[in-house]
């Protein structure tokens, strides 16, 4: 008999390409696995800092006086070339904002029942001292910051914050000015103003931030 002889199996191409595929599976697997394990080698490393028990608080603007809730003037019978009414006041800025802005003064409103107003010279001054409410005894002048007209005219030109006359600008707090007021009735007075009144009357001292 001839003897036998083993025939190669068939080649089965599709036997192969399932080999291959599981081998590119396989490599691929093992790169991913590596990326993972890469990217949780590195979460691990990490650092943080932080700044806490932050605030904040607005500050205040404060102004106060010393007048104890009573009038600067009460004056009656006036009569022309009497003596000047000399008043002083003093003012503090006390707010936690220093160097806040400028304290102005302004009329706050005022009544005249004719024409005294136009009539009344009035002056301020500011300077230091400190006083009660209309002793001027330890008032020490620096400078005059309303020269001598008119309650009237001061009354028209200064009504408001915005128009009203420059005082002082605290750089500190608390800060004191003293402000001292003459009213006046003069010699040459009109006849007609006879029995006129200026009543309520307000100084304003006011400081915007």
């Amino acid at each position: 008999m001839p003897g036998r002889h083993s025939v190669p199996d068939a080649i089965d191409p599709y036997h192969d390409r399932r080999r291959s595929l599981m081998l590119i599976a396989i490599i691929l697997g093992v790169l991913l696995s590596g990326a993972i394990v890469l990217t949780a080698s590195r979460a691990a490393f990490s650092a943080q800092t932080s700044n806490s028990a932050n605030s904040f608080e607005a500050g205040t603007v404060t102004l106060t006086d010393d007048d104890t809730g009573l009038a600067m003037f009460t004056v009656a019978n006036m009569a022309p070339d009497d003596p000047a009414v000399v008043r002083c006041i003093e003012v503090s800025y006390q707010g936690t904002i220093p160097d806040a802005g400028e304290v102005r003064l302004y009329s706050g409103g005022l009544t005249d029942s004719g024409s005294l107003a136009a009539e009344l010279d009035i002056t301020v001054d500011i300077g230091t001292g400190s006083t009660t409410l209309n002793d001027c005894t330890n008032f020490s002048f620096a400078s005059t910051i309303f020269t001598t007209n008119t309650l009237a005219a001061f009354h028209a030109a200064h009504s408001n914050y915005t128009s009203g006359v420059v005082a002082w600008n605290p750089v500190g707090t608390p800060e004191t000015r003293t402000f001292r007021l003459t009213v006046d009735l003069p010699s040459d007075a009109d006849n007609a103003v006879q029995g006129d009144s200026v009543t309520s009357l307000v100084f304003t001292w006011e400081v915007q931030s």
